[in-house]
Protein backbone atom coordinates (compact mmCIF):
# COMPACT_ATOMS: atom_id res chain seq x y z
CA UNK A 1 0.00 0.00 0.00
CA UNK A 2 3.05 2.74 0.82
CA UNK A 3 3.96 2.43 -3.12
CA UNK A 4 0.33 3.80 -4.16
CA UNK A 5 -0.41 7.31 -4.53
CA UNK A 6 -4.38 5.63 -4.42
CA UNK A 7 -5.52 2.17 -4.73
CA UNK A 8 -8.95 0.95 -6.39
CA UNK A 9 -10.28 -2.24 -4.98
CA UNK A 10 -11.98 -4.23 -7.20
CA UNK A 11 -13.79 -7.50 -6.83
CA UNK A 12 -12.29 -10.34 -8.34
CA UNK A 13 -14.56 -13.18 -10.02
CA UNK A 14 -12.92 -16.13 -7.93
CA UNK A 15 -14.01 -15.21 -4.42
CA UNK A 16 -12.36 -18.23 -3.28
CA UNK A 17 -15.46 -18.99 -0.93
CA UNK A 18 -15.52 -15.36 0.82
CA UNK A 19 -18.30 -13.28 0.25
CA UNK A 20 -17.80 -9.73 -1.71
CA UNK A 21 -17.74 -8.02 1.17
CA UNK A 22 -15.38 -10.18 3.26
CA UNK A 23 -12.75 -9.67 0.88
CA UNK A 24 -13.59 -5.85 0.48
CA UNK A 25 -12.92 -6.12 4.41
CA UNK A 26 -9.42 -7.60 4.41
CA UNK A 27 -7.94 -5.35 2.00
CA UNK A 28 -9.68 -2.17 3.34
CA UNK A 29 -8.61 -3.66 6.94
CA UNK A 30 -4.51 -4.15 5.58
CA UNK A 31 -5.02 -0.92 3.59
CA UNK A 32 -5.53 0.86 6.68
CA UNK A 33 -3.00 -0.96 9.12
CA UNK A 34 -0.37 0.27 6.46
CA UNK A 35 -1.50 3.88 5.71
CA UNK A 36 -4.64 4.57 7.75
CA UNK A 37 -4.57 8.06 5.20
CA UNK A 38 -3.88 6.04 2.15
CA UNK A 39 -6.92 6.78 -0.66
CA UNK A 40 -8.73 4.30 -1.71
CA UNK A 41 -12.33 3.53 -3.86
CA UNK A 42 -13.98 0.20 -4.11
CA UNK A 43 -15.77 -0.77 -7.54
CA UNK A 44 -16.99 -4.25 -7.58
CA UNK A 45 -16.40 -4.33 -11.17
CA UNK A 46 -13.08 -4.63 -12.80
CA UNK A 47 -14.04 -3.14 -16.36
CA UNK A 48 -15.38 -0.07 -13.81
CA UNK A 49 -12.07 -0.07 -11.95
CA UNK A 50 -9.55 -0.16 -14.74
CA UNK A 51 -11.64 2.81 -16.48
CA UNK A 52 -11.63 4.86 -13.46
CA UNK A 53 -7.97 4.28 -12.61
CA UNK A 54 -7.40 5.34 -16.38
CA UNK A 55 -9.39 8.07 -16.63
CA UNK A 56 -8.36 9.73 -13.71
CA UNK A 57 -4.43 9.03 -13.59
CA UNK A 58 -2.55 12.21 -14.39
CA UNK A 59 -0.43 12.27 -17.89
CA UNK A 60 2.44 10.33 -17.29
CA UNK A 61 1.35 8.39 -14.45
CA UNK A 62 1.75 4.91 -13.87
CA UNK A 63 -0.96 3.02 -13.38
CA UNK A 64 -0.81 -1.47 -11.93
CA UNK A 65 -3.48 -3.73 -12.70
CA UNK A 66 -3.94 -6.26 -11.08
CA UNK A 67 -6.22 -8.80 -12.95
CA UNK A 68 -7.46 -12.46 -12.57
CA UNK A 69 -8.37 -12.50 -15.96
CA UNK A 70 -5.82 -10.88 -18.32
CA UNK A 71 -6.79 -11.15 -21.70
CA UNK A 72 -9.99 -9.28 -20.72
CA UNK A 73 -8.26 -6.99 -18.79
CA UNK A 74 -5.44 -6.27 -21.44
CA UNK A 75 -8.31 -6.04 -24.11
CA UNK A 76 -10.09 -2.91 -22.74
CA UNK A 77 -6.64 -1.54 -21.94
CA UNK A 78 -6.01 -1.33 -25.49
CA UNK A 79 -9.68 -0.44 -26.70
CA UNK A 80 -9.30 2.54 -24.11
CA UNK A 81 -5.75 3.21 -25.83
CA UNK A 82 -6.87 3.31 -29.18
CA UNK A 83 -9.50 5.42 -28.40
CA UNK A 84 -7.57 7.93 -26.67
CA UNK A 85 -5.40 7.83 -29.76
CA UNK A 86 -7.99 8.95 -32.23
CA UNK A 87 -8.05 12.91 -31.83
CA UNK A 88 -10.43 15.23 -34.13
CA UNK A 89 -8.92 17.57 -36.32
CA UNK A 90 -10.08 19.64 -38.76
CA UNK A 91 -8.82 21.25 -41.52
CA UNK A 92 -8.38 24.91 -39.67
CA UNK A 93 -6.20 22.16 -37.41
CA UNK A 94 -3.81 21.57 -40.18
CA UNK A 95 -0.91 24.72 -39.63
CA UNK A 96 0.16 26.55 -43.21
CA UNK A 97 -2.87 24.81 -45.44
CA UNK A 98 -3.41 27.78 -47.26
CA UNK A 99 0.40 28.22 -48.10
CA UNK A 100 1.08 27.31 -51.84
CA UNK A 101 3.65 24.78 -52.28
CA UNK A 102 6.99 25.84 -53.51
CA UNK A 103 8.56 23.03 -55.77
Amino acid sequence: ARMFDEIIIRQDRNLRGKSDDEIIALLVKGIQEVDPAKKFTVMKKEEEAIRHAIGTAPKGAFVVLCSDVVPDALELVLKLKEQDEQVPFSKEDIPNRNKELVG
